[in-house]
């Protein structure tokens, strides 16, 4: 490993490492002009992040890229066990159902959805989520977009190695990953444990699963994880969950509860959430 990838790496990671800071009171997305001017609010806020250091942030992000760094020691041995002929295709079917909910123009659908649903249903809690998730999917795709052309890392693909870096590809870090991640995030920090229980293991499905379909190193993975992380914990504690629809008092950070359950569906099963 270079030391020319390493410095790359911890920049981009450190830039959006996680803080306990939470900023100012920020009025809702009531227009598009509001709407506009938060999401370049937090933008700034995400990449000032040197005012909010701290001791967590740091070692997260070394323990992140110390992770990175190493998986990509082993990311041809990891690549040559997943396409080893399986017993059977259970793990191939687990990806063919996960991946395409990293898509981005799912997700991007999918917080559409719910937020008109909430707004419909006159839940602003769960609208102001949907929102809070949309713009943190959004900067982590614009975040992630700009990252994969700076590294131009090769697709797992023919002859292509582990170590190729700068060679024009586009998939360190994964997006699929960090996009799952940031949403997961914010639906962790406004509903809580019950949340983050489905929201994580559902994002890390959605990485491991472009790793057995080979579209992406597990080091691709490990590392938008961390990243899809970082921006949507530091966008929602920049919008912290109210418990009703009237505004929250200056540094109160309330959690609402969401509860789900687990029921049969025809051809698998099927999650439900009540918030």
């Amino acid at each position: 490993m270079s030391a020319g990838w390493v410095s790359p790496a911890v920049l981009v990671l450190a830039m959006l490492a996680p803080t306990t800071a939470v900023s100012e009171e920020l009025p809702p997305r009531k227009t598009f002009r509001e709407a506009s001017r938060i999401f370049f609010d937090d933008g700034a806020y995400l990449f000032s992040f040197p005012k909010r250091t701290t001791t967590k942030g740091a070692w997260l992000t070394a323990g992140f890229v110390a992770g990175t760094v190493l998986l990509i020691q082993r990311d041809d041995a990891i690549r040559a066990h997943v396409l080893e002929p399986p017993d059977s295709g259970t793990a191939d079917r687990v990806a063919d159902l996960f991946e395409p909910l990293g898509r981005s123009y799912v997700e991007a659908a999918a917080l559409g959805i719910a937020y008109a649903a909430a707004r419909g249903s006159g839940h602003p809690r769960a609208m102001s989520t949907a929102a809070t998730a949309f713009e943190a999917w959004l900067w982590t795709f614009v975040i992630t977009s700009g990252a994969k052309v700076a590294f131009g890392r090769a697709n797992p693909t023919g002859d292509a190695e582990a170590h190729d870096f700068f060679t024009g590809g586009d998939i360190f870090p994964s997006g699929h990953t960090s996009r799952s991640f940031a949403i997961a995030a914010v639906l962790a920090d406004h509903y809580g444990p019950k949340a983050a229980w489905i929201a994580y293991p559902v994002a890390a499905l959605i990485g491991l699963a472009t790793v057995q379909q080979d579209t992406h190193w597990t080091s691709d993975v490990l590392a938008g994880a961390g990243l899809g992380l970082a921006i949507g914990s530091g966008i929602a504690h920049r919008h912290p969950a109210q418990a009703s629809g009237s505004p929250l008092e200056p540094g109160e950070m309330s959690r609402a509860r969401a509860a789900w359950r687990l029921a049969p569906a025809p051809g698998g099963a099927m999650v439900s959430i009540a918030y």
